[in-house]
């Protein structure tokens, strides 16, 4: 029975050895640089290809728009029977046939608002992929931030082995007692589980950013440093600001909204009306011209007046607002980039020396002349500095992303 049960346990173990391998194998690990990733962002992210569907859309508007008659000829026909003075029965029969003409350029704003529908549309596609591109670019970051930390926390774990080694002999030997051996084996069981916890978020990340670009059983490994300089010149950043997508697209509204205007102006003037009649009494047969008005008297586009001159109004404020915002958060961003980035550099002086300590605390450790608690003093003081320099690179590389974004340059 328990020969069985240790089959049994073999067998799934096998198994799990198995799908866990063939799960590694599919997903594929492919290198790729921000450029890479963004430029597959562009043309295959689901964002960017739900935003270019949409102006499609628009372009339907269009269509109806350059319709030269918006009104379809009108064809009538009228018959009866009539009783003749000499008492015989006649039918009469009467055909027309009327076309209207519109004569106050409703056609061309018709046009004009499709127009400008389809750059409004262009422009919120174009703003999509914007933020869909800076979503990208911190999910990368992001993602080589926990490669980094992985790496940090693994070389922890390995020093911290070797310690326990060194404990457990020092240990043996009789130089340290049974509690500085327990602190020594807690200190290891504590790094292997940090060391864990970074490969679950660096597993976390990497789903993350696959799924933004629509890629499956694809592990990106990113190959761009958190450590790389994204200075840019700020009058050029805010020059770049002016045509924001976001903000063309409020400009593209606005025309919109006063075509819409003067179609609904346009609509306040008669249309014209010409057209055919044939009439047929007994042996009697006509033809003549028909000219017709329509009198807008009590529809006169009063509507689209209204709503097009409020609409108008509306985005003619939001346009300003949105503008003055997006320049004030550019220059932030920027000087806060600036920040983050002397941070980082003023941070990476001590590396070295944190480095160094590692070594000279455990050589020092390994020969009595300091105590575990002294020697995980050294070393978690080391890790933090690690991980916060990590932090101090992400920080600025995300904020520069934020930057570009926030000034359009990241398109």
């Amino acid at each position: 029975m328990v020969r069985l049960r240790v089959r049994v346990a073999l067998r799934v173990t096998l198994a799990t050895v198995v799908s866990f391998a063939a799960g590694d194998a599919a997903a594929q690990t492919v290198p790729m640089s921000l450029a890479e990733v963004l430029t597959r962002a562009r043309a295959e992210s689901p964002t960017a290809l739900v935003a270019r569907a949409r102006i499609e859309e628009a372009r339907g508007r269009l269509v109806g728009a350059r319709v030269r008659f918006q009104d379809n000829p009108y064809v009538d026909v009228t018959s009866g029977r009539r009783r003749t003075f000499d008492g015989r029965l006649t039918t009469d029969l009467e055909v027309g046939l009327l076309q209207t003409f519109e004569t106050g350029g409703q056609r061309n704003a018709r046009i004009g608002g499709a127009e400008a529908a389809i750059a409004s549309e262009q422009a919120s596609a174009d703003d999509a992929l914007r933020l869909a591109l800076e979503a990208v670019a911190t999910a990368y970051f992001q993602h080589r931030l926990n490669g980094e930390r992985q790496v940090v926390l693994r070389q922890l774990q390995e020093n911290t082995d070797e310690v326990l080694r060194i404990a457990q002999r020092r240990y043996d030997a009789g130089d340290i007692a049974a509690l500085e051996l327990n602190l020594a084996k807690s200190a290891t069981v504590r790094a292997r589980s940090s060391r864990m916890a970074a490969d679950a978020d660096a597993l976390s990340s990497a789903g993350a950013l696959s799924r933004l670009l629509g890629m499956q059983d694809v592990t990106i490994e990113p190959t761009d440093e958190l450590a790389r300089d994204q200075s840019a010149d700020r009058a050029t950043l805010l020059a770049a600001t002016e045509v924001r997508p976001d903000l063309a697209a409020l400009k593209a509204s606005l025309a919109e909204a006063e075509a819409d205007v003067r179609l609904g102006l346009a609509n306040g003037r008669p249309k014209i009306g010409l057209g055919v009649r044939g009439k047929r009494e007994g042996a009697d047969h006509a033809l003549v011209g028909v000219v017709a008005f329509t009198f807008p008297t009590f529809n006169a586009g009063q509507e689209l007046i209204a709503t097009g001159s409020a609409r108008a109004s509306r985005l003619r404020q939001q346009l300003e607002s949105s503008r003055a915002i997006a320049i004030s958060e550019v220059g932030n961003l920027h000087a806060e980039y600036q920040q983050r980035q002397a941070a980082s550099q003023s941070l990476a002086e001590a590396l070295p020396l944190v480095l160094e300590n590692v070594q000279l605390s455990q050589r020092s450790y390994e020969e009595g002349e300091l105590s575990l608690a002294d020697l995980l003093v050294v070393r978690n003081d080391v890790l933090s500095t690690r991980l916060e320099y990590l932090d101090r690179l992400f920080d600025a590389a995300r904020v520069a992303v934020a930057r570009d974004a926030a000034a359009g340059v990241l398109k």
